[in-house]
């Protein structure tokens, strides 16, 4: 597998670091990747614009409080809304990771919308379907209170990277049986849809990427309590028997990604089912692309194709054509 030299360097710099992580229990191994995130994005990423405001929220669940942290640009509302699902394969990641906060205020300025993104619950102590709770939750507080904080209840999307794609995905099924309201969109970037791994093992099996689908395995051993979860629907959007109904979705894969096959897979199930999907290839491109905006080039139009997508689902061609 040949790699562009900035994504090699990322990549050689992370499996150095990585190694030394065996020794550590979870919460020890969690506290050490989030500096490790922080410290790769400082060196290889680009920090976000700066913004009208941000701001924090206690959000009220089933099982008691989550954080949501509220990006809004200047600029009168009503507006519209985007929730957003950190990646971290459902063990680690946060709302306060530097990477994470670039990508809130990039979409939030560059698409004119409120960002808000949810600082889940993290397995193992709160596995399936915890974080998925809390997203349901999420989604119901900001239709509720969208008139206190100037947001258009009725243009409300979502979105995630990799295990928070898999979270946005698995709400968007949820809210539809619950007879909820759907988003207006659904932005699925690298997305986790099947939990069984099949076809990431057999990728992996033929690119040498076995060290990339043993860190697969680790997280969902984690967030599943038992590996007969892997084919429910909420943990496995793929395996869903049903998927009409659902909001339209963009599917953003990298080349040199274990699940690109299956978010393929996963596209071609919601057309099938009648939803507009469209899957956008970016070829080079690694699994934590998001990481190197600095770096690469290619990553940087990642995350600018992101916020002309967001911008187009919920502003049309007349908001593309003002920005």
């Amino acid at each position: 597998m040949r790699l562009d030299p900035p994504v090699q360097q990322f990549l050689d710099v992370n499996t150095r670091e990585r190694e030394f992580l065996a020794h550590l229990g979870v919460r020890r191994q969690r506290q050490y990747m989030r500096l490790l995130i922080d410290l790769n994005f400082l060196r290889f990423g680009r920090p976000g614009p700066a913004v009208h405001s941000v701001t924090d929220h206690a959000v009220t669940t089933v099982d008691g409080e989550i954080r949501c942290r509220m990006y809004r640009p200047s600029g009168r509302g009503p507006l519209p809304a985007h929730l957003a699902f950190h990646g971290g394969g459902w063990w680690q990641g946060s709302i306060d990771d530097l990477v994470v906060d670039a990508l809130c205020r990039q979409r939030c300025a560059e698409a004119n919308l409120v960002v808000v993104s949810v600082d889940y619950r993290l397995a193992p102590e709160h596995p399936f379907p915890a974080g998925l709770s809390d997203g349901f939750a999420a989604f119901h507080w900001i239709v509720r209170n969208a008139e206190q904080f100037g947001i258009d209840p009725g243009t409300v999307s979502v979105g995630g990277s990799s295990a928070g794609a898999n979270i946005a995905a698995a709400l968007t099924i949820k809210l539809r049986d619950n007879g909820s309201p759907q988003p207006v969109l659904q932005l699925l970037e690298v997305p986790v849809v099947d939990l069984t791994l099949t076809t990431a093992r057999h990728v992996a099996a033929t690119t040498g990427g076995e060290r990339t689908v043993d860190d697969l395995e680790v997280a969902v051993g984690h967030y599943l309590r038992d590996a007969a979860q892997a084919r429910h629907p909420l943990a496995s959007p793929l395996f869903a028997d049903d998927l009409s109904g659902l909001p339209p979705a963009v599917i953003f894969t990298a080349e040199h990604d274990l699940l690109r096959l299956d978010g393929e897979r996963y596209g071609a199930r919601l057309d099938a089912a009648g939803v507009p999907a469209r899957v956008v290839p970016h070829p080079g491109a690694l699994h934590g692309t998001a990481m190197i905006t600095r770096t690469w080039d290619p990553a940087a139009r990642w995350q600018q194709e992101a916020a002309t997508v967001l911008r187009e689902a919920h502003w049309g061609q007349a908001g593309l054509a003002a920005g």
